[in-house]
């Protein structure tokens, strides 16, 4: 059997991202001129695809080498988190409201740290800065610029969850914070356990991504 026949073809990935973003669109979690994009490990490469107005799907696809020099956003996140398989850069509404608001937002549910991370952090640069992003090396799933919400997966399947997961704790963190009331965060054993799962899925999905595999999606909790 050639490598040929081994490997999904482009067609099957960019299927496979179409579905993806047309599901985030259909939802409102993801808007005209917002970016969705998929690693292709066994390919060294990425396809990144944006959303159109008035199309249930995307139908104009870009692909990238991972080994190719860093040109923008998504390369340089894949780049510096080889455990990241997917990336959404839109503006959901509410998590949207913690740059306005120029908040960071932490721990409060414990599946949000299982698989968001610690917190959201609002990070003070646009997504066209050409820059490093320090926050990255803490291994969240989520963070806020000054124009995009960043939401990330070990694959695409798990990234259309951590995206509704995100944003549903935005809408609750962001209506508690109006009501002037103080925020608890969750039990720092809580915390600890939830964040040490991520970080094993995390170092599980780097190894395969590095070996040129796909990562697995985990079941349950």
């Amino acid at each position: 059997m050639t490598m040929s026949i081994l490997k999904p073809s482009r067609s099957a990935a960019e299927h496979q991202l179409a579905l993806a973003a047309a599901r985030l669109a259909g939802k409102g979690l993801l808007k005209p001129g917002d970016q969705l994009s998929q690693r292709i490990p066994e390919q060294d490469a990425f396809v990144r695809v944006s959303i159109t107005a008035g199309r249930d799907a995307p139908g104009e696809f870009e692909w990238f080498k991972l080994s190719d020099r860093i040109t923008d956003l998504h390369h340089r996140i894949y780049h510096a988190r080889p455990d990241v398989g997917a990336i959404a850069a839109g503006r959901p509404a509410w998590t949207s409201w913690l740059s306005r608001i120029d908040l960071s937002m932490p721990g409060i549910f414990d599946e949000q740290i299982r698989h968001l991370g610690l917190e959201a952090k609002r990070v003070g640069m646009s997504s066209h800065d050409d820059a490093p992003i320090p926050a990255l090396s803490k291994g969240a799933n989520a963070y806020c610029l000054d124009d995009v919400v960043l939401c990330f997966g070990m694959g695409v399947e798990r990234l259309l969850l951590n995206i509704e997961i995100l944003e549903k704790c935005a809408e609750c963190f962001v209506l508690a914070q109006s009501t002037g009331a103080r925020v608890r965060r969750i039990p720092w054993l809580i915390r600890y356990i939830a964040n040490g799962r991520l970080r094993k899925d995390q170092k599980e999905a780097a190894e395969r991504h590095l070996r040129g595999e796909r990562s697995i999606l985990k079941a349950g909790y």
